[in-house]
């Protein structure tokens, strides 16, 4: 069977070209534009064919089904060819729920933050136990250098996403995947640009615990007041399984701590559990939201019966994912960290358990709102609380700033005026990439939810110039 994936270099359809690889689709595919990390490395490594967008790729190809992704439209020329042909036209969830994962007890992790790391992790532990799972991760795993995984065992595992699946498709991606069981880290308001209110949002996640089989396993949140409200107003005959720090909760977390050395993290976890109180293990992420992370995976594997000896190591031994507190180089004087924190919440709390495990004398950020709902000003007052925990500030202003509403739009000025306000060093990063000297201990941090074009070149002016003054 011919596939063409209109929009393939999203991280996630990049992971569904290579699931379909690996299961005897032949796969092609188109992009607008240049590839970027981490979806430029993953396809290289596929050798996909991949094309510019033309409706001759359609003709010629003859594809037996079109993929098509949330970057096309509705006039998209390779759309427009595809139903001239008469070539079925699929979101990428819904082909996944046909073609592949029909025969798999599907695992969804979901959540405003965190469903990346935990998706990852879960992938991760249930590979290392020999259970041989399918995933699709959001995210590249440091150790495969890939965000998908192809394999013959009875488990599924992938990041649910709440954002509807495609143009002609306005269900949430992670409806269709019908879950066995679920993880829900959190909820907080997101993707203002299809939902009004928190209301809506907890609607489509109230349809997604409503899903979960009744052999299934529901964890979420118990100290999420969105999320107990939901779990409470929900009909489910599901196990369901709660975690977090309040003592009320299944799985408990008592303490996490977090040492930086030998250029790496090392974080040290104590939870009560159903079956052993104060047991204590090791994560290689740092903070306490990593060990929440780690928590409510470890409340999953318990609900299904899965944990074995080796688990431990599992999450001892887990390489975490590239862009989420990514080590791009450290020595005694500087750490240079990658990281998709966007929402404001991820901002503050990425900001605050960096510091707290790296303990810099001082801390810069460079910081890009380029989702669509970090370009609105829902999120401005929150912005500019959360980027003030750092001592500079450089804003990159994204792309298609411009075609957000004005009266919804981001004021980037105004968020450089506040910092400022607050006696914060703070530039547009478009107009000044000359750092300040780098002295004893400085922490620098890119934060966008996309690659940041500029990092390399900014990385070798800090290594070559500014950096040089110290050695």
């Amino acid at each position: 069977m011919k596939v063409y994936l209109i929009g393939i270099g999203g991280i996630g359809m990049c992971g569904v070209a290579g699931i379909l690889k690996e299961s005897g689709f032949k796969v092609f595919g188109s992009e607008k534009g240049k590839l970027y990390p981490p979806s430029s490395q993953v396809l290289k490594k596929l050798s996909i064919p991949i094309y510019e967008p033309d409706p001759q790729n359609i003709e010629k190809i003859k594809p037996d089904a079109v993929i098509v992704g949330n970057i096309a439209k509705k006039d998209d020329v390779e759309v427009l060819a595809s139903q001239k042909l008469g070539i079925p036209l699929y979101s990428f969830p819904s082909f996944l729920n046909q073609f592949i994962f029909k025969d798999k007890k599907v695992l969804v992790c979901a959540g405003t933050h965190g469903k990346t790391t935990v998706t990852a992790l879960l992938s991760y532990t249930l590979e290392y136990l020999g259970l041989d799972p399918t995933y699709l991760v959001g995210g590249v795993l440091r150790h495969t250098e890939l965000n998908f995984r192809k394999g013959d065992g009875s488990f599924a595992v992938v990041e649910g996403d709440e954002y509807p699946a495609s143009f002609f498709d306005k269900e949430p991606k992670f409806l269709y995947y019908k879950p066995f069981s679920i993880i829900l880290t959190n909820l907080e308001y997101d993707h203002a640009d299809v939902y009004p209110d928190i209301e809506s949002l907890k609607e489509v996640f109230k349809k997604l615990i409503s899903l979960v089989s009744e052999e299934g396993v529901i964890v979420y949140n118990f100290e999420d007041k969105n999320l107990a409200k939901i779990i409470k107003t929900t009909s489910s005959k599901a196990k369901i399984i709660s975690y977090g720090k309040n003592l009320k909760a299944d799985f408990v977390l008592l303490k996490s701590e977090t040492q930086f050395k030998n250029k790496s993290f090392l974080n040290s976890i104590v939870v009560n559990t159903p079956f052993e109180k104060n047991l204590k293990f090791y994560l290689s992420l740092p903070g306490e939201h990593n060990a929440l992370n780690a928590l409510c995976v470890l409340s999953l594997l318990y609900g299904l019966n899965l944990l074995n000896i080796n688990w431990r190591e599992a999450f001892k031994t887990f390489p975490g994912v590239k862009r989420r507190q990514e080590i791009l180089y450290t020595d005694k004087n500087l750490v240079i960290i990658d990281d998709f924190a966007h929402h404001p919440t991820e901002v503050r709390v990425t900001l605050e358990e960096l510091k707290k495990a790296i303990k810099p004398q001082k801390t810069i950020v460079i910081f890009e709102p380029r989702t669509n709902s970090s370009k609105r000003k829902v999120f401005q007052e929150d912005y500019v609380k959360s980027l003030s925990l750092a001592d500079e500030i450089y804003l990159k202003i994204p792309p298609n700033l411009e075609k957000i509403p004005e009266e919804e739009r981001l004021d980037i000025d105004f968020l450089l005026k506040a910092l400022k306000n607050l006696g914060k060093k703070a530039y547009f990063l478009e107009n000044n990439l000359k750092f300040d000297k780098i002295f004893k201990k400085t922490l620098f941090i890119f934060m966008s939810s996309a690659y940041f074009e500029e990092l390399e070149k900014i990385k070798e002016y800090i290594l070559k110039t500014e950096h040089k003054i110290i050695k």
